[in-house]
C-alpha cells in the first residue's frame, strides 16, 4: 500500500522537479517511414503522378510495364509526390506541390531536409 503526504502536497513538487531537455537541432524532422518513401520514390516517373489511363493500361500489358503504386496514406502519398516532383523539376517546383505538403502536416523545417534528401535531375 501507498502512502501519500497530502501536507506536503508532494505529487506536484515532484512533476515540478522533472527538468525536460530542450529539443537538439540534430533531431531528424522526418521519420523513418518518410525516409523510406522518399528513398522509394526517386525511381517512380512522372506518369506514376497520373492515375493510368484505357492506353496506359493496354501497353502496360503488352510490354509488362506495371505503374507505381499509390501509398495507401494520404500524407505518405502527398510527399511520395512532391518527391517525383522535386526530383524532375528541381527548381522550378510549383509552389502547389509545397503547399499540398504543408496541407499533409508537414513543417517547414521537414520540407527544406526532404529537397536536401532528394537528387535533383540534371538538365541535360
Amino acid at each position: 500500500m501507498a502512502f501519500l503526504d497530502l501536507a506536503r502536497d508532494l505529487p506536484r513538487s515532484a512533476l515540478a522537479d522533472v527538468a525536460i531537455p530542450p529539443r537538439s537541432a540534430t533531431v531528424p524532422l522526418v521519420a523513418p517511414i518518410e525516409r523510406q518513401v522518399i528513398l522509394a520514390a526517386r525511381g517512380d516517373s512522372r506518369r506514376s503522378l497520373r492515375a493510368p489511363g484505357r492506353i496506359d493500361r493496354a501497353l502496360g500489358w503488352l510490354f509488362g510495364w506495371k505503374p507505381a503504386n499509390r501509398l495507401a496514406d494520404p500524407r505518405l502519398e502527398a510527399l511520395r509526390r512532391y518527391v517525383v516532383m522535386a526530383r524532375l523539376r528541381g527548381d522550378r517546383l510549383p509552389i502547389e506541390e509545397t503547399a499540398r505538403l504543408i496541407a499533409a502536416g508537414f513543417v517547414r523545417g521537414a520540407i527544406d531536409e526532404i529537397r536536401r534528401m532528394v537528387p535533383v535531375r540534371s538538365a541535360c
